[in-house]
């Protein structure tokens, strides 16, 4: 499975990020999410930076859509610029397997508003 990437979100401090995907499997079907799923999402200033945001992750088995989403109250924390993003998930009851499916960068807007 191909790790999707996406270089074209954006997030204005201080108001609320919410966007949702759809992940397909290499023959363009869509990615069946079952219970067995489990997953993670984070935001950091570079790839390797110590510093974490963890957003909010929703797998949505009806519609295998994955939501990811992120609080005004927290997105006010964010280091304003590009920031790096990846959403890891973990599938299978016995034997688990753990990949990443997206990656990519956000830029991070200051608020004049707020």
């Amino acid at each position: 499975m191909a790790v999707y990437e996406i270089n074209s979100l954006k997030i204005e401090k201080g108001t609320d990020f919410d966007e949702t995907f759809k992940i397909y499997n290499q023959d363009g079907s869509a990615l069946d999410i079952d219970s067995s799923y489990t997953g993670v999402a984070k935001i950091r200033k570079h790839p390797t930076s110590p510093v974490a945001y963890p957003l909010d992750l929703f797998l949505d088995v009806n519609s295998n859509d994955v939501n990811v989403s992120m609080a005004a109250t927290m997105t006010t924390s964010l280091p304003s610029g590009r920031c790096y993003f990846d959403i890891i998930l973990t599938y299978g009851y016995a034997d688990t397997t753990t990949k990443k499916f997206v990656k990519g960068t956000i830029m991070v807007e200051d608020t004049a508003s707020l």
